[in-house]
């Protein structure tokens, strides 16, 4: 039983640049502390290898506190690890791959050709290429298939198989069946599509950096049974990020005052069971006071139990406009002002429209 640690789209050195300085810096500590985690969950689990396709950096740029962490905890692995390069890490002269001393234990895919490593006490040849420039236009599986199927093939590299005029290389599923690896460890997309039986994984993000990757993350543990030319693969997908980030709409409709969407928006945090390790995105929706102007950052300004707390009002004043078109006063007037604002095709330009009428309407209320 061959069992293969399969991980990618890692980011490390990524800025976290929506956050504020403090929360960006914490989520930097925890992206390491994720791979930390993953490199000691494989040696715990008895991995035989490790499969890093591609995006272990987020640029080119790699802090030495990182590459030390690495070769650090890639020298205590011990077993081999196959890194193939992705687009925003490419092998480029001068980049961490050509500049770093890695452990012996550690093979990069340096070229954007298919190329392969033999490891011949586990009967295994493992195939892959690597990024040496932004983009790859071109699949460098078309026509290949693996040299001898008595071996357990494995095939890793950064890919995109869901849009064939990708500039970060185009694979067809086709072109994985072809080739017949008994296993291809993908790499590139973040949130990865529901399992099928074909014997390809995308690992998805180790760490999630952004509301577009909602959802727990971390990394695939594979097993590879192969007799008779038969392989039998089984992928168990392992959390291993410190955080998770969520997006909701909340209805606040008939809210009258700040006091009753704080209510709101708590009883959504305690029903979705959002706790510490949890970045909301809260949009709320509704027709509330018009009276009523909803104060965002002193919603979001103590997001306990919550890590972080985003809110976005999309709320609308509960003002006829029928009623205010008619309206001989200072408030109608002020509608038939702001009605181009209102009706217009540019969403930015009926949000300034909505917000401008309801500071108005506040004002107005108040005398």
């Amino acid at each position: 039983m061959l069992k293969i640690m399969h991980t990618g789209d890692i980011h490390l050195d990524s800025a976290f640049s929506r956050l504020d300085s403090r929360h960006a810096e914490i989520r930097r500590n925890e992206l390491r502390a994720a791979f930390t985690s993953m490199m000691t969950s494989a040696k715990m689990n008895g991995a035989d290898l490790m499969l890093i396709a591609g995006d272990l950096f987020d640029s080119r740029f790699v802090t030495r506190e990182t590459a030390a962490l690495l070769c650090r905890e890639f020298a205590s692995f011990g077993k081999p690890v196959f890194i193939a390069p992705g687009n925003h890490d490419p092998a480029v002269p001068k980049s961490f791959w050509f500049r770093t001393s890695l452990p012996e234990n550690v093979k990069v895919f340096t070229e954007p050709e298919l190329s392969s490593f033999d490891l011949d006490e586990l009967n295994v040849t493992v195939y892959g290429w690597g990024f040496n420039a932004p983009d790859l236009e071109k699949s460098p599986l078309t026509g290949k298939t693996a040299a001898d199927r008595s071996r357990i093939n494995l095939l890793v590299c950064h890919c995109d198989t869901l849009s064939r005029v990708s500039s970060d290389c185009p694979v067809t599923d086709e072109e994985l069946r072809t080739f017949g690896a008994d296993y291809s460890a993908l790499g590139h997309i973040h949130n990865p599509p529901a399992a099928s039986e074909d014997p390809w994984c995308y690992s998805g993000c180790l760490e999630p950096r952004g509301f577009d990757e909602t959802g727990i993350k971390g990394a695939c543990m594979v097993e590879i049974d192969k007799k008779d030319g038969e392989a039998e693969v089984s992928v168990r997908r392992i959390r291993f990020a410190k955080r998770r980030y969520e997006k909701g709409v909340l209805s606040v409709d008939g809210a009258a005052s700040q006091s009753d969407v704080r209510a709101a928006v708590d009883a959504y945090v305690r029903h979705m069971r959002c706790g510490e390790d949890t970045l909301l995105s809260l949009t709320l929706t509704g027709t509330v006071s018009s009276g009523l102007v909803i104060d965002t950052e002193a919603l979001a300004d103590n997001p306990q139990p919550l890590f972080l707390l985003e809110i976005t009002d999309r709320t609308i004043p509960d003002a006829d406009p029928d009623v205010l078109e008619r309206d001989v006063t200072l408030r109608g007037e002020v509608y038939r002002q702001l009605k181009p604002l209102l009706n217009s095709e540019d969403p930015r330009q009926r949000e300034v429209g909505l917000r401008a009428l309801r500071y108005a309407m506040s004002a107005l209320s108040e005398g």
